[in-house]
């Protein structure tokens, strides 16, 4: 097995569309569906398994890898929301919006939870 060590990086860099940087662009344009399809796939997937963090591999060419921190889910569900409402991916939508309610049910559970715990 061949291992491969990654830098880990901010995920905004690969992730949200700037003018100042043609190759993201290009990027989004040819593969933002299926990326941001699994990135909230992944980002779901580690709130229900109670995840402080995630790091993916956006592109095997990158050299990167991206890292996610539970406080930030959100914005990427966010993020995410607007490609899908701006590309007319209304489906997507549909399943970014169920993945924003389980993160907030599940706060909203750890945050009762921690209360339970201090009294």
């Amino acid at each position: 097995m061949n291992t491969q060590l990654l830098n880990t990086v901010d995920w905004r860099k690969y992730l949200i569309e700037d003018n100042d940087n043609p190759r993201i662009k290009k990027f989004l344009e040819s593969r933002g569906n299926s990326v941001f399809v699994e990135l909230t796939r992944a980002v779901n997937f580690a709130n229900k398994n109670g995840r402080d963090k995630i790091v993916l591999i956006v592109h095997p060419n990158a050299g990167n890898a991206i890292l996610i921190k539970e406080t930030e889910y959100m914005e990427v569900y966010d993020i995410a929301m607007k490609y899908f409402e701006k590309n007319e991916n209304y489906e997507a939508c549909s399943l970014v919006s169920k993945y924003k309610t389980n993160f907030l049910k599940r706060k909203s559970k750890k945050r009762l939870q921690n209360h339970k715990n201090l009294t």
